[in-house]
């Protein structure tokens, strides 16, 4: 369950979190009413005012922007219109397509999992039917149980 808290922490409001503790600390506020309000540490609400005075209000903002991706969204959407035509696809596999396709290779798998799952595939089970599944095996399986 939310609670304000959580609300106050969140990432989104680091912005606004700065700027508070800074609106506050030149306020008057004690420290301690600042660190209790906001939930952070007297460092930041120190660190964070020495930053205001010396760079101005601009500094409060976040600056990171993201990195710039190795894909670019048409390549993206090449990839997922290409691993939907596929009932199976490993994470193996997509790494050799982009690789052969576009000469990008990631670091980590984890960008091949996040591929995967924005193309709607799971990389614990990139198919949807078992190729190898017997019908009357399966069926007869069901009954076994069935009968216990």
């Amino acid at each position: 369950m939310l609670n304000l808290n959580d609300i106050i922490d969140s990432s989104a409001n680091l912005e606004v979190k700065r700027a508070m503790a800074v609106k506050m600390i030149t306020s008057n506020f004690k420290t301690e009413q600042i660190c209790d309000l906001l939930n952070v540490s007297p460092a930041f609400v120190s660190k964070w005012k020495i930053i205001y005075e010396d760079q101005g209000v601009e500094a409060l903002c976040v600056n990171y922007k993201g990195g710039t991706s190795f894909l670019t969204p048409l390549q993206r959407d090449e990839i997922f219109c290409h691993l939907k035509d596929k009932p199976y696809y490993s994470v193996e596999e997509l790494q050799e397509y982009i690789k052969r396709r576009y000469n990008v290779v990631y670091q980590s798998k984890q960008s091949y999992y996040d591929i995967l799952k924005d193309a709607g595939l799971s990389w614990h089970r990139t198919q949807a039917v078992n190729p190898k599944q017997n019908e009357e095996a399966v069926l007869l399986k069901r009954e076994e149980i069935k009968k216990n």
